[in-house]
């Protein structure tokens, strides 16, 4: 049971399904069972742990011997992080959050496809001029970081009309059968699934976070800065994140200035939440797709299921 587009004939894959580089939560046994059952696995690189980047390319690289990837957070990259990585020599490099010009060139070297997350118009445009094979089109429903405010869709389409001729991949909302089937209907060639997977057994995420995912809706996720401002993480002016609302939520967003006054008293807190996976205060990183997301189940059936059901929906 296949569905056949640039992405899946440009790649040598089955299905037009790639599972998202989530940092920390992406790791080598969800991309490698993704890639085993003929989707695209992707390893989130993160900020850079070098110590689990090992371990989980190493994995990877020995648990599939199907094409995968990995995703950098471009504004955050090193050379050191960048070539511990490359050693690992992935199939597909994908370059999210920020100018990926210092990197393009060491990548087409190695004769490996660049991969583009942009959120406008003028982010496509810019992806193609420096080198990009693939453009990832992420709108404004994605969980996680990302900026702008199109949905899905409309940016695909948008995309579409400016005739760049580079397979897309629509990012964003997307966890079913009927999702996929509308991206490929709207015209991108494949789908990045983030919080579906994250819903997986293999990914790297305490079972009472994967448990919120199902409990919740659409609704109950929001963009935010107060995650990134209790961590002391430096994301660059006009990005933020979406996840599911909490009281840390309920208490901070809207009140980011105090926040950031105040995050070496709360800071503490906040990662002892984390590290206990306390979702009333931890962060719970979720997409508008949420809705979709029914139980928690292995990557494979993930991916065999939307796939079967995208082809009922596409007849």
């Amino acid at each position: 049971m296949t569905i056949i587009t640039k992405f899946t004939r440009q790649l040598g894959l089955n299905h037009p399904v790639m599972s998202a580089p989530m940092g920390t939560v992406s790791g080598g046994r969800l991309a490698a069972a993704v890639s085993n059952v003929g989707g695209l696995g992707m390893v989130g690189v993160g900020y850079g742990n070098k110590e689990w980047l090992r371990r989980e390319l190493e994995l990877v690289r020995k648990s599939t011997n199907r094409p995968w990837g990995v995703g950098f957070i471009t504004w955050c990259i090193t050379q050191e992080i960048f070539d511990l990585v490359m050693a690992y020599a992935p199939h597909v490099v994908m370059f999210s959050f920020g100018d990926m010009s210092p990197w393009v060139k060491q990548v087409k070297a190695k004769n490996i496809p660049v991969f583009s997350q942009v959120h406008d118009l003028n982010g496509a445009i810019d992806a193609h001029s420096k080198g990009a094979d693939f453009i990832v089109a992420q709108g404004c429903e994605a969980g996680g970081h990302g900026t702008g405010a199109r949905g899905t869709f409309s940016l695909v389409r948008g995309i579409k009309k400016q005739s760049l001729n580079l397979p897309i991949i629509a990012a964003g909302g997307i966890a079913d059968g009927a999702t996929l089937a509308a991206a490929l209907n709207t015209g991108a060639d494949a789908v990045s699934m983030g919080t579906r997977f994250y819903a997986s057994f293999e990914a790297f995420a305490d079972y009472r976070m994967k448990e919120r995912l199902v409990e919740c809706s659409g609704d109950d996720t929001i963009r935010t800065e107060v995650f990134d401002i209790v961590r002391e993480i430096a994301w660059p002016k006009g990005y933020n994140a979406r996840a599911i609302t909490n009281k840390f939520v309920a208490l901070w967003h809207g009140n980011e200035r105090d926040l950031k006054l105040f995050k070496t008293k709360h800071k503490p807190t906040y990662l002892h939440a984390q590290e206990h996976a306390d979702p009333k205060i931890a962060a719970v990183w979720a997409g508008e797709g949420i809705d979709y997301i029914n139980d928690i189940k292995d990557a494979a059936d993930i991916v065999r299921e939307v796939i079967k059901t995208a082809k009922i929906k596409l007849i």
